[in-house]
């Protein structure tokens, strides 16, 4: 049997949702620098334990995934097959292997039991202090167990780790790959994009249960689902660390290879809004492996409707589309001589409700689509709430806003196809973001005026995206600072540059420069940031990136960024 193992250059297949450029260039790159990168070897108390359930698969299929164990650079693990009633030639290849290396013990069942099952009864052999969880056709990255050490020593009160993943076809090439945000409350909920690899603490493994044979198909959501209730202790590498193999059985041809997987995926959501005592609606998206949360509602809260509109004739019209509900107060404002944020300041200030939602007088909400705003808007820790803005013409306008596009601040997916899924369903289920437009924001009145309202010193860019970053740093809203409710709202097609006045730029730089360093932990530094189109970082860029040149900090480096980014 030959030793197959994935090769480290990819050859990237696009489509529509997971479409994005220069995925070979960047293999090509990662695979250069990961040896410099990823140098923990051994660690004396460290041991992962691997447990892979196995249940007749293709003979090289195992092989390969036993191979891309023991092709780990990291050297402390175990490696516990648990076989699920298979046939006599996979139990043949379990024992051989079992005599090749001392770190692989194998658990033999004669009757099928089901995936959760078998790996319980893997993780109850398990000597390691973490667990590694691997289906017995992928495979690991060489360093996967390398990053995963390393993590740990900067981390060391981390329970859960998990990385970015891709997959591979009959060739061996590698295609699709999944870069994800930090943990993400809101768009966990709406899909598992945590997915492969996961690392877990055994302890807390064993503290919640295990997994559940109720959940079969769907088990490892599930897991996280009740992990994710007694930890936040949760994190994310920005690395490919996990090969998925894509065949006619796997999730990993399509989300319609199982649909019962994801009707258990939702019925454990289900069970964590019960638990949790969430009044959430699942609703059902186009994408079979995604779902919605949608919260009614009960009492409606007093709301005030601020909008900017250009002429004193176009306020008749935007009363006429805002006016969902007779009882909420609508405040427009047609004066062009001030500039935006005193002009919503001075609305702000008049209005009577608890809620605001400050918005482009021009845009046309779809109907119910503000009672979706509000339901997201009123619930606990929630700061910021934004929608999907489209033009007329079907492109999008945001889905919120990313930190460091553009060298300041974008719109990712900006001019996709705004009935796109979008990159990891960007487009179509809630999710955080870290900012959010003005020309669609609602925010708790309370809130917004003790974070001082809108910062008047920006002239027409930035003051949004300065209220979200003070929102997070003062009141400590962590993750929940801004939502994307999936609530759509179109409008004309003006010009669709959105250019960035100079003294806006550099007051936001100067104002939160050790925030704009960070990485925005809802978008994933493996994606370039020169535009707002879906595409990964390019080794020229990432070397710009590492030397600074995107900071800027006064008026010769904001030249410089525009040169760059074209403004």
């Amino acid at each position: 049997m030959t030793d197959h193992y994935i090769p480290p250059v990819a050859a990237p297949k696009l489509g529509t949702g997971e479409l994005a450029g220069g995925y070979r260039e960047w293999c090509e790159t990662r695979e250069q620098q990961a040896p410099e990168k990823y140098l923990l070897r051994s660690h004396s108390s460290l041991l992962f334990s691997i447990v892979v359930p196995v249940h007749n698969p293709l003979e090289h299929w195992l092989q390969d995934c036993i191979n891309s164990v023991r092709a780990q650079f990291f050297e402390n693990w175990e490696l516990i097959l648990a076989d699920d009633g298979s046939r006599q030639e996979t139990l043949d290849l379990l024992k051989k292997n079992q005599l090749l290396d001392d770190r692989i013990s194998i658990s033999l069942q004669a009757q099928p039991s089901g995936i959760s099952t078998t790996t319980n009864r893997a993780a109850d052999l398990a000597q390691g202090d973490f667990l590694v969880f691997l289906d017995h056709d992928d495979l690991l990255d060489p360093y996967a167990l390398s990053a995963f050490a390393q993590r740990l020593q900067a981390k060391p009160e981390a329970d859960i780790i998990y990385s970015d993943e891709d997959r591979f076809d009959e060739n061996y090439q590698r295609l699709h790959p999944g870069f994800k945000p930090q943990f993400s409350l809101e768009k966990f909920l709406c899909t598992n994009y945590i997915h492969h690899p996961v690392v877990m603490r055994r302890k807390l493994f064993m503290q919640i249960g295990g997994l559940n044979r109720q959940y079969d198909g769907s088990q490892d959501y599930d897991l996280l689902l009740r992990a994710i209730e007694v930890t936040s202790k949760i994190e994310h590498i920005p690395d490919v660390l996990y090969h998925m193999r894509i065949h006619s059985g796997s999730l990993a041809s399509g989300a319609e290879a199982k649909p019962e997987a994801h009707s258990k995926g939702r019925a454990a959501v289900q069970a964590y809004i019960q638990r949790q005592q969430l009044d959430a609606i699942i609703k059902p998206t186009v994408f079979a492996g995604n779902h919605n949360l949608s919260y009614p509602i009960k009492q409606r809260p007093k709301t005030s409707i601020l909008l900017l509109v250009d002429e004193e004739k176009q306020i008749k019209e935007s009363k006429l589309n805002w006016q969902q509900h007779q009882d909420d107060e609508i405040l427009i404002c047609a004066d062009i001589s001030k500039t935006i944020p005193v002009r919503l300041n001075q609305l702000a200030r008049k209005a009577q409700g608890d809620l605001l939602i400050f918005a482009n007088g021009h845009l046309q909400p779809e109907p119910l689509c503000i009672d979706e705003l509000l339901g997201h808007c009123i619930r606990k820790n929630t700061g910021l709430v934004t929608g999907k803005l489209t033009y007329s013409d079907g492109k999008l306008h945001s889905c919120g806003l990313t930190l460091g596009t553009k060298g300041c601040a974008g719109r990712w997916h900006y001019s996709c196809n705004a009935d796109d899924l979008g990159y990891g369903g960007w487009m179509g289920i809630n999710h955080e973001v870290s900012a959010v437009p003005w020309q669609l924001l609602a925010v708790k009145k309370e809130l917004f005026m003790e974070a001082g309202l809108f910062d008047t010193q920006y002239k027409s860019n930035g003051f949004d995206v300065h209220l979200a970053l003070q929102l997070g740093h003062s009141y400590k809203l962590n993750h929940k600072v801004a939502v994307l409710a999936q609530a759509s709202f179109s409008q004309p097609c003006p010009q669709r540059d959105e250019l960035w006045l100079e003294d806006d730029f550099i007051h936001l730089w100067t104002q939160w420069r050790n925030k704009l360093n960070q990485e925005d932990p809802f978008y994933n530094p493996n994606f370039s940031i020169y535009d707002e189109s879906i595409s990964f970082i390019s080794p020229s860029e990432l070397h710009l990136k590492r030397f600074g040149v995107f900071n800027a900090y006064d008026t010769l480096s904001f030249k410089l960024l525009r040169n760059i980014f074209s403004y």
